[in-house]
């Protein structure tokens, strides 16, 4: 399985996934994706699957709980807590981190076409991100390349991760094992 492939797949599992909206204006439409918001009034929670969301959200009918969306201040204090110099550790993340990652980029990079200073931000966000994932990245490595394993390693994983500390993990086992083999001759 390459990379690309199981990242469309987790992203797809979290489509599907529950997320938590608040309701901005009545919903003019019946459908059966959103049946249980036919009772539900202005400025109440729902919990909907993202795809479904989404599209309310899109249709300025309803919008995220602050706490769910990513920002530069939230984008900052990952970053600090990755970059500290003497951390070997993989702080957990959010498990749908990656997936809020790039719903925020692509929404700051729409909003960049259209205004100079959400280009800076954005800017900003993918450098932030940049270094988050290269720090993530050089310490899932490590560890794939590590001999034993833990379970305790994976708990810190996204799933995104985890696939590839998986791939790593295999790549670097299949290239030990044939510089350890003996030629035959």
């Amino acid at each position: 399985m390459d990379g690309s492939s199981s990242i469309a797949d987790i992203d797809f599992d979290f489509q599907n996934l529950a997320v938590r909206i608040v309701l901005t204006r009545e919903i003019p439409f019946s459908h059966p994706a959103i049946e249980r918001l036919r009772s539900a009034k202005i400025g109440q929670e729902a919990e909907l699957p993202y795809w479904v969301a989404d599209q309310l959200v899109a249709a300025d009918l309803a919008r995220y709980r602050d706490e769910d969306l990513l920002d530069i201040a939230k984008l900052s204090k990952t970053h600090w807590k990755e970059t500290v110099p003497s951390s070997t550790q993989l702080p957990s993340l959010q498990a749908s981190f990656y997936f809020t990652l790039r719903r925020f980029l692509a929404k700051l990079r729409a909003e960049g076409k259209q205004d100079p200073s959400k280009l800076r931000e954005y800017e900003k966000a993918e450098t932030l991100s940049r270094d988050v994932i290269n720090c993530r990245v050089r310490k899932i490595a490590s560890f794939a390349a590590a001999p034993g394993s833990s379970s305790d390693l994976l708990k810190n994983m996204t799933a995104e991760e985890q696939a590839l500390y998986r791939q790593l993990r295999a790549a670097v086992s299949e290239w030990k094992s044939s510089i350890l083999e003996s030629e035959t001759g």
